[in-house]
C-alpha cells in the first residue's frame, strides 16, 4: 500500500478554518472586528479607490471598506469562508484566493489590507511580497496580527497550560513561528526587505470581554486552528486536563461585572514607493 501524504502547514490551516468558518463571527469575531477602523485608517481607505483584503475571513474589513464608498474585493483560501462573507455582505465581491499567488496584474490596487491573516499563512514573506506587486505607487499595505504571550492574556494562559498538560511535539507540518510579527522590528524588517519605505507599527490595545471563563474554554475548541491541530492529535485525557486548566486560569481575567482578557494587536502600515 502506498503511504499517506502528510498534509502541509497549508493545508492543515484551510481545513481548520473551512471547518470552523460558521463560528468565526461568534468568538474571533469579536475581537477581531475591533481592528477593522485602525486598518482602513492606517491605509487611508477612502471613497474612489481600489482595495483588496487579503485573507478575508467573514468579510468584516470588505464590508467596511464599501461603506466607506471604496471599490472593495476579500479573497480567502477557504471556501467556507468565502461562502460566509457573501452570506453576511451580499452586495460585496469575495473570492477563493491565495495569499502566496494573488490572481491580480500588478500595480492593481490603492490600497492592501491583511486581518490576521498573516499568522495562517505557510510562507508570510511571499504574501507581503505579493501585495507589493499589486499595490500601484503610493498604495498602502496594512496587516495586523496578534502581540505574543508575554503581553496578550489568552496565548499567556493557554502557552502555560499547554506546556504543562499537553504533548506538543505531535508530528505536526513545519509552521512559519506564530508571534514573528508581534515583534515590532520583525515587522520592519519584512516590510523593508520587500521594497515597502515609510513602515510605521503601532499596538492595538483590544479587549475581550466575556460573561464567564467558560467563554475563554470555548474560544479554545471552537476558534483557535493552530492550538486545534495540536489539541486534536492528544489523548482524551490529555484534552480533558487542558480544558479543566483553562477554566481554573481563566479567573485570572475576572472582573466584577464579567471577564476580561487582554487580546492586543501589532499594526503595521507601509507605502509602495
Amino acid at each position: 500500500m502506498a503511504e499517506l501524504e502528510t498534509p502541509s502547514f497549508k493545508e492543515l490551516e484551510r481545513e481548520g478554518w473551512s471547518a470552523k468558518a460558521g463560528d468565526y463571527d461568534s468568538f474571533a469575531g469579536d475581537i477581531t472586528k475591533g481592528a477593522v477602523e485602525p486598518l482602513l485608517d492606517a491605509a487611508g481607505v477612502r471613497r474612489g479607490m481600489e482595495v483588496l483584503d487579503v485573507a478575508c475571513g467573514p468579510g468584516y474589513v470588505v464590508a467596511a471598506a464599501a461603506e466607506r464608498g471604496a471599490q472593495a474585493i476579500g479573497i480567502d483560501f477557504s471556501a467556507s469562508m468565502v461562502a460566509e462573507a457573501r452570506r453576511r455582505f451580499p452586495g460585496v465581491e469575495f473570492r477563493e484566493g491565495d495569499a502566496e499567488n494573488l490572481a491580480f496584474d500588478s500595480a492593481s490596487f490603492d490600497a492592501v489590507l491583511c486581518a490576521f491573516g498573516l499568522l495562517h499563512i505557510a510562507d508570510p514573506d511571499k504574501a507581503i511580497a505579493e501585495a507589493f506587486r499589486v499595490l500601484r505607487p503610493g498604495g498602502r499595505y496594512a496587516f495586523s496580527v496578534w502581540m505574543g504571550p508575554d503581553r496578550h492574556g489568552y496565548f499567556s494562559l493557554v502557552t502555560e497550560v499547554m506546556q504543562a498538560h499537553a504533548k506538543l511535539d505531535v508530528g505536526l507540518p513545519p509552521a512559519p513561528p506564530m508571534f514573528r510579527f508581534s515583534d515590532p522590528g520583525e515587522c520592519r524588517s519584512a516590510l523593508g526587505r520587500a521594497g515597502f519605505r515609510s513602515v510605521a507599527v503601532s499596538e492595538l490595545p483590544l479587549v475581550w470581554r466575556v460573561g464567564s471563563a467558560a467563554s475563554v474554554l470555548e474560544f479554545l475548541k471552537r476558534s483557535s486552528v493552530r492550538l486545534g491541530m495540536t489539541l486534536d492529535r492528544q489523548t482524551a485525557e490529555a484534552r480533558e486536563r487542558v480544558y479543566r486548566a483553562v477554566l481554573v486560569g481563566a479567573e485570572r481575567f475576572k472582573k466584577p461585572n464579567g471577564y476580561d482578557v487582554a487580546w492586543p494587536a501589532v499594526l503595521a502600515v507601509a507605502e509602495k514607493p
